[in-house]
Parts: C-alpha cells; structure tokens; sequence
C-alpha cells in the first residue's frame, strides 16, 4: 500500500512539473524576453533613430526626455547634446542601449590593444576608429603599425568608418614632412584598396617631451608642415594633443590652415550636454578623446582599456539655419536676363528656384525649376522668357556631416522670396514692340474675351489702377497710334 500511495505520488509530481513547463512556455510566447540589437546609437539634434528590439508588447522609455524621447515603436528624437539610457520591457523582462545625442562614438586603437573582432564592436554601436598608421620616418616600413592592414580590414567588412594617426618624433618641420610622405608610403604600399575609404581627418599625433620646450612657432611649422602634405594628397587633416600641447602652438593659424582639432582630455565625469573647446581656446575640437580606460567589447582580452572618443555631429556645432530674402532686379526686360540676390548666412549653401505665376499671379508648381547651388549670393537668370512673369526664392542648408551625408538642414525662403515681370510695360502682347495689336489685346481682355498671363496684365494696366479697363485700352490706341 505504502509503494502504490508513492507511486501515485510520484505520477502526480511529474504531471504537475510538466504543466508548470507548459505553463512557462506559453508566458515566453506572450511576454518574451527581450533583446536590444546594439549596446549604443548616435542620433543628431531634431533627427530620429529606429531602435532595434526583439519581444513582444514591448512598452519603451528613457532615462533623459530633455536629450531624446521615444515613441511607442522604440523611435528615438534627439532633442539636446548628451546621453540617454532608451530602456524596453516586455513582462518581467528588460533591455538597455544607450544613446548618444550631437555626437558619434569611437575608439583609436594600435598594436598595444591586441586583436580585434570588430564585428563585435559594430554591435556595441561603435560609429568610427581611428588607427595608428606608424611612427618617424626611419626604417620603412618597420615603423609601420603591426595591426594597420588587420585593422583596417576588420573597419571595412563590419562598415566602420575609419581614419589614421601617426604618432610624431618629428623636432623639425623637414622631419614633419618626411613622416608625412612615411605615412603616405605606408597608404599607397599597404592599404591600396582601402585609401579611399578614409572618412574622418588624418591625425598628427604629437606627445614627445620636446614638443613642450620647443618654441610655439616651431611646433606650430611641424604641425602645418606635416598636414599641409596630408591636405596635398587629399585627405582632411587634424592634430592630436592635450592641454599643454595645444598651449605651445598657435592654434588659430593652424585653424586658419584648415587643420581640425583632436584634443585628449579625460576627466573623472565626462559632460556631454556641449561641445568642448581646446584649452581655454572659443576653438571646438573636431574630436574629443574623453578617456584612457574605456572597455568595448572586442577590443583586446574582455575588459580591456581602450581611447574612446567621441566626434560631434553637424547638428551639434551649428547653429539654426536661418532663412534668407531674396530680391529681384531688371534693367531691361528681355535684354541682359532677371538680377538675383540674397543676404548671406553663415556657413551656408543656398538653393536658388524659380517658379512661374499664373494669371491670378499665383505660383505654378509644376513649373518650379532649381537654377543654382553653390555658396554664392547673386546669380542672373539668362533663361527667363520674355512675356513671362516668374516668382523666386532661395533654400539655405547647411552640410558638411562627415558621417552623415544626408543630414542637411534646410530653412526655406518661399515666403520670403521676390516677382517679377519680363516684359516691357504696354507691350501686351508680349512681341516686343508698341503698337496697335497692344490695344486691341487689351480690350478684348477688358470685355473677358480674351485671357491674358499675369506679366501681359500688368504691362496692359496702363494707369497702374491693378484692374484692366476700356479706359487702359483707350490710352494704349492713342499712344500708338
């Protein structure tokens, strides 16, 4: 009796255990765990950025609404400079990235960090590396770095943008130029396939004692000699240094050169919420390599150090784009073409349009057309026709994104744009010359027999009243008879 009683006890303990399994596997189906794609994104001010989750019902939030929001299908808004904590929760369980908001994220690494798989870093959301290319000028190419080519490779196959350093012992603007043309060698030699795939500024890493005690017009010829050679073979150039390096040179004709900055500055407690300037410079460094001791999965043995950095977005360091006015002006219609202009804004490109009006001088969109785009101010349109009137307006957008292409904000000057009449006053009917046919046309218009456009209803408007009258057409047949 005793063995059957346990027996059943038995039976009844396994068929409890397998629905408590059932159980468990159907709560899985409908909450799920969830799973965020990448451990970070970078998002610009006023853009959004798609969130990658796997789970169901997934219910979103974040640690900072005043830097980025997130909507209800795990869209990010980047609203101000700084860093938000984007967390999901489907049931019991939770999911975490962070995101990055007027910058991008990165690391520069060398031979000292070891192997790395960089398809991990893609899913930490790295957005760029920078790499040692080599140091000097002596013993090409032995003072190449021994990862470059794997390295680079590995930025390539996992869609990482890139870039190069090279790490200085020049004491003289001749050596500059000699670790110049090394580094170049080293490009053309070893990375063939790769050289046009160098999206971010080459940099000139200068961190030997010397640098510290040489006269600042010195250092400052090393550094413009070296770039300048860079800048030659067509690559952007920048340079690296810290709060004593930067001291020692002059950093506003460097800037005034076109060479960007990389400043080394780690603090205990980075701050994100702006842009940092060089030393005490209003100079924006171009990069920030805000710590030593960064960890990215990947990166060497499992916790790792590794530079970590961070490059600002246009969005970050402009500031709103202001729309412009643009005014017309013409000599003679049909003769020498229709003078533009704008005021200017600055940093800006501007896209010039020109629209025609119908005959309630309203703007024919189909018949917009973009005449111009470029920096300038001023333009003439040699294609306007004779006879017509036209409506023009100026775009301003400002690009220059390294990273993203496509971010070009726009502000539109369609209200603030300008008409004009291609045609000579009383010429009605738009053939170049004064006379009879002009007041004829005129009155047919007056009595709704014929349709005139707007530029030939303004050169029939003889007295300027804005209506079109027997009276108008009376005074043209004097005029020309």
């Amino acid at each position: 009796m005793k063995k059957r009683y346990l027996k059943i006890v038995a039976v009844f303990t396994a068929i409890m255990i397998l629905i408590a399994s059932i159980s468990a596997v159907s709560g899985s189906a409908t909450s799920g765990r969830v799973v965020i794609s990448q451990a970070h994104y970078s998002v610009q001010i006023g853009s959004t950025v798609q969130i990658k989750a796997t789970g169901s019902n997934i219910t979103w939030s974040s640690s900072d609404k005043d830097v980025a929001t997130v909507s209800k299908t795990g869209v990010v808004t980047g609203k101000s400079m700084g860093v938000a904590t984007i967390t999901a929760k489907s049931g019991g369980s939770s999911a975490s990235c962070e995101v990055s908001c007027g910058f991008y994220k990165g690391i520069d690494v060398s031979v000292w960090n070891g192997d790395i798989n960089w398809s991990k870093v893609k899913a930490q959301g790295i957005d760029f590396a920078i790499i040692r290319a080599g140091y000097g000028w002596e013993d090409y190419p032995y003072q190449m770095d021994k990862q470059l080519v794997n390295y680079v490779t590995g930025c390539v196959k996992n869609d990482i943008p890139f870039s190069l350093y090279f790490y200085s012992y020049a004491e003289t603007s001749s050596q500059a130029v000699l670790e110049a043309k090394y580094l170049l060698k080293i490009i053309n030699d070893y990375l063939p396939s790769y050289k046009d795939k160098i999206a971010l500024p080459i940099a000139y890493d200068l961190e030997e004692d010397p640098i510290f005690e040489m006269p600042s017009k010195t250092l400052t010829d090393i550094v413009i000699s070296f770039s300048t050679e860079i800048q030659k073979a067509g690559y952007e150039a920048m340079v690296y240094g810290n709060t004593s390096s930067f001291k020692n040179m002059d950093i506003n004709k460097i800037q005034s050169k076109g060479i960007g900055f990389w400043y080394a500055l780690w603090p205990y407690s980075p701050d994100f919420s702006s842009p940092t300037t060089v030393g005490r410079s209003e100079i924006n460094a171009n990069l920030w390599q805000y710590a030593s001791d960064g960890h990215v999965s990947g990166v060497g043995p499992e916790g790792s150090d590794v530079d970590m950095d961070i490059m600002y977005m246009l969005s970050a360091t402009t500031n709103s784009v202001k729309a412009t006015t643009t005014k017309v002006s013409i000599t003679a219609p049909g003769e020498g073409g229709v003078s533009l202009g704008w005021n200017a804004v600055s940093g800006a490109k501007y896209n010039l349009y020109r629209t025609e009006l119908d005959s309630e001088a309203k703007i024919i969109e189909s018949k917009t057309k973009r005449l111009y785009s470029g920096t300038k101010t001023s333009y003439t349109d040699k294609t306007a026709e004779y006879g017509k009137a036209y409506y023009y307006y100026t775009d301003t957008y400002i690009d220059g994104d390294i990273l993203d292409k496509s971010y070009k904000p726009t502000a539109s000057g369609k209200k603030n744009g300008d008409s004009v009449y291609n045609i000579k006053k009383n010429d009605v009917n738009a053939d170049g010359t004064l006379n009879l046919l002009d007041a004829i046309c005129a009155q047919k218009y007056s009595l709704s027999i014929l349709d005139l456009n707007c530029a030939q209803i303004y050169a029939a408007d003889f007295d300027n009243s804005g209506t079109i009258t027997l009276a108008d057409a009376i005074r043209l047949q004097k005029q020309n008879m």
